[in-house]
């Protein structure tokens, strides 16, 4: 596929929409819904518009409605029909698709403008909860199955980094009240940051005082922050790739060496703590399999 001329073929409509070739294919001869070009190989291609077209017929075929009326409608009888569809039963999956569709043309405005939308219906946590979160499974998806290429996935990645750190940017500062803070960190070599964003907007929102650190932290930085705070301190950590399920345990227990204090307690998420057998886990950490369940722990705490 040529990413930046939006050409696209038949297997990247069927991985974006779920609809299989064989039935596309189909609906292109019967019904005259695409008219894709062909390459000098005599190999088809489809324009963005037509990725559109595919997108909001699979829509409106997967809620009942008879392919034959829907290839009878113009396309803004179409998108009418999506709209008030999508209204009625299942706003998030047009959103999602609509999402898609700018992220395939890098269109930063129609992405603000669509996540706008939805936030001022339903809310920033919403917002990140119902439509950021199932977006970036799906963008994972598609990643695998090379139906994107890595900018797609930088694009979205770095539109949602923006909102998150815009979000918790515009709450107020917590006051003094508190002797508690939150520490927020990745582990060195780990740089998937999108969670432990939100998780730092959420413990703000409710009024704690964090410290972001980011992205790739030595363990050996973690000391000399604590050495810095007075008061309750919690390290919160998410592990996504780095380090490796067999080399958990001793990362776990270097970071309790670290931070012996009992004033201190770690909080570390990621799908491979679940497979952790409980000795491996050392007094004052406490492990999380999944970020909902990080999420849940840290609204409970506050």
């Amino acid at each position: 596929m040529s990413f930046f001329q939006t050409k696209f073929k038949i297997r990247d409509l069927e991985e974006f929409s779920g609809v299989k070739a064989h039935t596309i294919r189909i609906w292109e001869k019967r019904y005259g819904l695409l008219s894709p070009d062909r390459t000098g190989t005599n190999i088809r291609y489809y324009t963005l518009d037509e990725m559109r077209v595919i997108m909001n017929v699979a829509f409106l075929n997967g809620r009942g409605h008879k392919i034959s009326r829907i290839a009878a409608m113009t396309p803004s009888e179409r998108e009418r029909l999506v709209r008030e569809s999508a209204s009625a039963q299942d706003p998030v999956e047009d959103m999602i698709n609509k999402l898609k569709i700018a992220m395939l043309a890098f269109d930063e405005s129609d992405f603000d403008h669509v996540t706008a939308t939805f936030e001022r219906v339903h809310g920033f946590r919403a917002l990140v909860e119902q439509l950021f979160v199932p977006l970036l499974e799906r963008i994972g998806l598609l990643w695998q199955t090379n139906a994107i290429c890595p900018a797609h996935e930088h694009f979205v990645s770095n539109l949602i980094r923006q909102r998150l750190i815009g979000a918790a940017s515009s709450l107020a500062r917590p006051g003094t009240a508190r002797d508690r803070t939150y520490i927020l960190h990745l582990p060195e070599n780990e740089i998937h940051e999108l969670g432990l964003l939100y998780v730092n907007y959420i413990l703000r929102s409710q009024g704690e005082r964090t410290i972001y650190l980011g992205q790739s932290v030595p363990e050996q930085d973690l000391e000399q922050v604590a050495a810095n705070r007075v008061g309750e301190l919690v390290f919160i950590s998410v592990i996504t790739a780095q380090p490796v399920v067999s080399e958990v345990p001793a990362h776990l227990a270097r970071l309790r060496n670290l931070l012996p204090d009992r004033r201190i307690t770690l909080m570390i998420a990621g799908a491979q703590l679940a497979q952790l057998e409980p000795g491996h886990v050392p007094a004052g950490i406490r492990t999380y399999g999944s970020m909902k369940d990080l999420l849940k722990a840290v609204s409970a705490a506050a």
